[in-house]
């Protein structure tokens, strides 16, 4: 008699082939059945999905997001101050000369204006890149990519070395087996 199991599949199924395939190869007398689970709706799986959205697959292995991680580092609010151009000029410069530590400290959000953002990913070959968007006032538009950079090797450890390791977030649902 074939046992069951139920596989809950994330919404970004690319990973999930090798995956499945291994688990009915390995276990001939099982059967298992599939359900797609979308996002949970929570701030952290929005920034996800936007990510993978812009970056369209890994720029370094060319492949999914399994085992690839991302982290938040700045926001700099966007409107025609002169504190904020100014603010926005100092990032950018901080951002081009790889002063993680100084680029971590760019901090400002407010809700009622628009924000660049720029996130690390981690590739899980080891690279890690940078993307830069600038997300819109309006929570109904999509952010908009504005460049990404992938770092040397040496640029990419250095900027690990800056970012706690707690700050490192999937970018992609894990997978849940349910027996």
């Amino acid at each position: 008699m074939a046992t069951g199991m139920k596989v809950l599949i994330p919404d970004d199924e690319r990973c999930c082939s090798d995956f499945l395939q291994n688990l009915v190869e390995q276990n001939q007398d099982m059967q298992a059945s599939g359900m797609a689970v979308d996002a949970d709706g929570s701030p952290e799986y929005v920034v996800v999905r936007d990510l993978r959205r812009i970056l369209e697959g890994c720029p370094i292995c060319d492949g999914g997001f399994c085992d690839h991680t991302y982290s938040k580092l700045a926001t700099v609010v966007m409107n025609e101050k002169a504190d904020d151009l100014g603010r926005l000029a100092e990032f950018l410069r901080c951002m081009r000369d790889c002063r993680w530590r100084d680029v971590l400290g760019f901090r400002q959000w407010i809700p009622s204006t628009g924000a660049i953002v720029a996130f690390a990913f981690r590739c899980n070959k080891g690279r890690v890149g940078i993307v830069t968007v600038f997300s819109p006032v309006d929570s109904e538009s999509p952010d908009e990519p504005l460049q990404f950079t992938i770092l040397s090797v040496e640029e990419g450890k250095r900027l690990q070395a800056v970012v706690e390791p707690g700050q490192w977030m999937h970018l992609r649902p894990t997978h849940h087996l349910v027996h």
